[in-house]
């Protein structure tokens, strides 16, 4: 792995630094900051990498995150464009069940006339 792949995928995993990074592999800061110059990136790495962005994904989507629900970190205009059109659904119901509702009160009305 090279510096600027690690730098991609620790960006994209959500960690802001080094760091933090080393308090959730419960290592020291000392040995994640030299990976890519005094000592190689460990071979499990990438994978690991991989690994833990999929299941980030995957506890977002549990959660309603990414799905339109809220607008994602990166500042992508889909999210919320999902998220507009989700409240014009929800405010389209409500005007149908009213219209619903009216057609009902109308509907009994009628069958107390005949």
């Amino acid at each position: 792995m090279e510096k600027e792949e690690f730098q991609k995928l620790m960006q994209k995993a959500g960690f802001k630094n080094k760091q933090e990074l080393a308090v959730l592999l419960n290592l020291s800061y000392g040995s994640v900051n030299a990976w890519g110059s005094v000592k190689p990136y460990p071979r499990y790495l990438k994978s690991w990498f991989e690994n833990y962005i999929k299941a980030k994904k995957y506890d977002e989507a549990l959660s309603g995150r990414n799905l339109g629900l809220v607008r994602d970190e990166v500042g992508c205009d889909e999210p919320l464009k999902v998220k507009q059109e989700l409240e014009k659904l929800r405010l389209e119901n409500a005007k149908l069940r009213e219209e619903l509702e009216k057609f009902e009160r109308y509907k009994e009305a009628l069958r107390a006339i005949f």
